[in-house]
């Protein structure tokens, strides 16, 4: 009898052209690189209670059955410019907009216009003046200002609101430009369903329309990593032969020689964590194979924790800004190599509480937020 191995597992992820019908996926184009990659198959289980001249009945019945398919992946970026990862198809089917800038803004750095301060700057001619056009996205303004900034509000106007607190108020005098990026940022309509192949040594389990739930976890010289739970349609299990499959040749940069700001100071965090909350939903439909409609998002939370070491209040006052209610700015960017840089951008963050703690003997400061705004709550930018 064949030795079937749990090490030897392929991923193949597809967005569906029609919801709910599997898409015939390619290992060449559709793997993903996973950890810890677990199914659970649920089945319902209708128990009955006939009556009969025994002590026994007649077995439960099977009624549909829906699976569950889970993993991690590592954060990391294509390795080349305006190119998704291999995960944005995961992270459009969990409710993520991909927006990718595969040219400069401009091609060459130009003059910003005049009226911007240390905190925003009004971008020149060839900027687009469509609202939010450029949220979450990098900025990069010349020396003497900033260097790298990113974008957490942009009006009609052309004024960007930016990350950081500058060198000094951009004007004439200071170039900017919009470097080749690709950001997710949350969508409430339009989002795609997802078919799944996972093989296991000589098993194949096929998946289709699912949607699903990500967070993200990285701590202080770790490395990023998304989890994954997606929730779908079972299609089939057949035996099959393992694909040789073809990955994103990056590997994950490491969380060090970064930028962590809270309200545009200077965080020194151990760890940071996100949750997108969605809402997941299998709606039941006897016309479907297995009694249930591809799953939906019916709704959204998101929320996350950070834990800074303490400050004085007149340098930093979470607890004034827990108590006011008062939103505040998050913000973190690391990575050195083009195309696998990461920014997490939360422009309007709501303090949920803080609970002093201690690190190594130090004080720190455990921070819940709510990610507050509507499509608009956290920005995953690589570039």
């Amino acid at each position: 009898m064949a030795i079937l191995r749990s090490r030897k597992a392929v991923l193949l992820a597809g967005i569906e052209d029609v919801e709910g019908v599997a898409e015939t996926l390619s290992a060449s184009t559709d793997a993903v690189l996973v950890e810890n990659l677990k199914l659970n198959i649920n089945g319902n289980i209708i128990s009955t209670n006939e009556v009969s001249n025994s002590l026994d009945g007649f077995g439960d019945i099977i009624g549909g059955i829906k699976i569950d398919v889970s993993f991690d992946v590592l954060l990391k970026g294509s390795g080349a410019a305006g190119t998704p990862p291999e995960s944005g198809k995961l992270l459009k089917a969990c409710g993520w907009a991909e927006v990718i800038t595969a040219t400069a803004v401009p091609a060459s750095a130009e003059a910003c216009a005049a009226g911007g301060t240390t905190t925003s700057a009004v971008l020149g001619t060839s900027a687009s003046a469509t609202a939010q056009v450029y949220r979450g996205m990098p900025v990069n303004l010349s020396t003497g200002v900033s260097g790298l900034a990113f974008i957490t509000d942009y009006t009609t106007g052309k004024v960007a609101t930016v990350t950081d607190t500058l060198g000094g108020s951009p004007d004439a005098g200071t170039n900017y430009q919009i470097p080749v990026n690709v950001v997710y940022k949350p969508a409430s309509d339009a989002i795609p369903s997802l078919t799944f192949d996972v093989y296991m040594d000589g098993q194949l389990y096929t998946i289709a329309g699912a949607r699903g739930n990500m967070k993200f976890g990285i701590t202080s010289s770790g490395i990023g990593k998304m989890s994954f739970d997606f929730k779908g349609m079972f299609i089939s299990k057949t035996d099959a032969t393992l694909p040789i499959p073809t990955y994103d040749s990056s590997r994950p940069p490491v969380y060090k020689v970064s930028t962590v700001l809270m309200d545009r100071k200077v965080a020194a965090i151990n760890s940071f964590n996100f949750d997108m909350g969605n809402t997941l939903t299998q709606p039941e439909n006897p016309n479907a194979q297995e009694g249930y409609d591809p799953t939906e998002i019916t709704g959204r939370k998101m929320t996350g924790s950070m834990d800074p070491k303490e400050t004085l209040v007149a340098t930093r006052d979470i607890m004034a800004d827990f108590r006011a209610g008062t939103k505040r700015i998050l913000h973190s960017r690391y990575g050195t190599a083009t195309g696998n840089k990461v920014a997490i951008t939360i422009p309007q963050a709501l303090y949920k509480g803080q609970t002093p703690g201690d690190r190594e003997g130090m004080m720190t400061v455990d921070v819940p937020f709510e990610a507050v705004g509507q499509d608009a709550g956290a920005f995953i930018c690589f570039y």
